[in-house]
């Protein structure tokens, strides 16, 4: 809960008429915000004004629901592929294979020392002890038919494999088409192999997600924006509190470190740059007052344009009561 935003605005170098003429598209714009805490009401408004966005983040990207699962059909296919990769697809395709099944195919793994692509190649070879004929029977079709998408996606390109993969299997059915988009763009590559790619994986950062062919608002932490532009910025919630953020407890926030934060963010703005802040914020319940960041106070006045806007609460509209007499 908001109780009235203030506006400061910084607009770099003079502004002539070809620019204020200048027509702009949401990817243009960006918002910041210095906690992931505030992602969720800054999209859900986007969201109820039709505002297209996306949102950069490691975790959304290849975390989602469908992408995990594809990374993980894909490792499996790449012979790079674990154990929890091989349950995940399990439980996403869904062949009969039960718990018990694969914790004692698992426990027949572990006991000879089986990689993954051991134990798949040996499971079509040899009986697992322990299991019946029947669980033995489901096994042996689930890998037999991963090994045969194996075999007929193996000369594809990246790209041509995730969309495979995505389509071909039951993924289809579990992943948005803006989850397989955004992973898409980061594999678009014909020179990029997914041994290469898998592996690099864990060092991607969050600017590695950014498509700036998207024709979206970018919505990210202010952590996250490094190494990024955009014609106009808005920092949002910028009060003392959340930036600097103070955390839970005694400790005192790094002050230095979070004023060069501050510096990042405001450096991502090329044209105009919008700091926002709210006079007074619902917090664990109470109307709490707010004060605009320390950080603000440190610019030259002379820079800043001051903007402030009041919403007024609407009242629900409630039908009459009909009387008995």
């Amino acid at each position: 809960m908001i109780g009235g935003i203030g506006f400061h605005s910084i607009d770099y170098g003079s502004v002539d008429s070809s620019c204020t003429k200048k027509q702009m598209g949401f990817s243009d714009f960006a918002v910041l915000f210095r906690s992931w805490i505030q992602s969720k009401i800054i999209a859900d408004v986007f969201d109820n004004a039709n505002i297209p966005y996306q949102i950069l983040s490691r975790e959304n990207a290849f975390n989602s629901k469908g992408v995990s699962e594809l990374l993980s059909f894909l490792k499996i296919i790449d012979d790079r592929g674990s154990y929890v990769d091989f349950e995940k697809i399990i439980d996403l395709t869904k062949p009969g294979i039960g718990k018990k099944t694969l914790e004692t195919f698992k426990t027949w793994c572990y006991k000879n020392k089986f990689s993954l692509k051991e134990a798949m190649l040996k499971t079509c070879r040899f009986p697992v002890a322990g299991l019946s004929k029947s669980s033995q029977q489901k096994l042996y079709g689930f890998i037999v038919n991963t090994l045969k998408i194996k075999e007929k996606i193996k000369d594809l390109s990246l790209e041509e494999k995730l969309l495979y993969l995505s389509k071909k299997t039951k993924i289809k059915d579990i992943i948005t088409e803006q989850a397989l988009n955004d992973i898409i763009v980061v594999t678009r590559n014909p020179d990029v192999k997914s041994s290469d790619f898998l592996s690099s994986i864990a060092l991607h950062t969050d600017t590695d997600i950014y498509s700036s062919r998207a024709e979206k608002v970018s919505l990210m932490t202010m952590h996250t924006a490094k190494g990024l532009e955009f014609p106009v910025v808005f920092i949002a919630g910028s009060e003392d509190g959340f930036i600097p953020m103070k955390k839970y407890g005694d400790e005192e926030p790094d002050i230095d470190e979070e004023r060069r934060l501050f510096y990042v963010a405001m450096t991502r703005a090329r044209e105009s740059l919008y700091f926002t802040y709210a006079k007074k914020r619902r917090v664990y319940g109470k109307m709490i007052t707010r004060e605009v960041s320390p950080f603000i106070n440190d610019i030259e006045m002379s820079l800043i344009k001051h903007e402030e806007s009041h919403f007024k609460k609407t009242k629900k509209k409630t039908g009459v009561q009909l009387k008995l007499f």
